[in-house]
C-alpha cells in the first residue's frame, strides 16, 4: 500500500479537524506546531547519533530515523490539513520553481508523468 499526501491530508484532517477555533486559527494548529518542533529534535538526536556527535546504545539508527522522520511529515501535514491547504498543489507549484531557479534537469511533475509512462 502507498500513501498519497492527500490521503494523509484527509485522515488527519478528520483526526485533529474537529477542534475548537479562536480567532479563526484552528486550538489544535498550536500543539501540532509544538509536536512538529519536538519531532524535529527527535531527528536531530538520531543525526547526532549516527554522526558521532552523541553515544548510541546500539539501536538500528537508520530505522530510528525514519521513525522520527515520519512523526516530523505526520505534523507537518497535520498543520496544513487543519488550515485546509492543498500541500500536493503547493508542493508541485514550488518544485517547478525551485527547477527554473536552479536550473534541474527536470521538475518533479515531468519526473512523475516519466514514471507513470514506465
Amino acid at each position: 500500500m502507498e500513501v498519497t499526501i492527500k490521503n494523509l491530508e484527509s485522515y488527519l484532517a478528520k483526526i485533529y479537524g474537529g477542534f475548537a477555533e479562536k480567532n479563526g486559527v484552528p486550538l489544535a494548529e498550536n500543539n501540532l506546531f509544538m509536536k512538529l518542533v519536538e519531532e524535529m529534535g527527535e531527528v536531530a538526536e538520531v543525526i547526532n547519533k549516527k554522526t558521532g556527535r552523541k553515544a548510541d546504545c546500539g539501536t538500528d539508527l537508520d530505522a530510528e530515523l525514519a521513525k522520527e522522520l515520519c512523526d516530523v511529515i505526520h505534523y507537518a501535514v497535520a498543520i496544513a490539513a487543519v488550515n485546509g491547504l492543498d500541500l500536493n498543489k503547493t508542493i508541485i507549484e514550488k518544485d517547478r520553481a525551485a527547477a527554473i531557479k536552479y536550473n534541474h534537469k527536470i521538475n518533479l511533475e515531468d519526473f512523475i508523468s516519466k514514471e507513470a509512462e514506465k
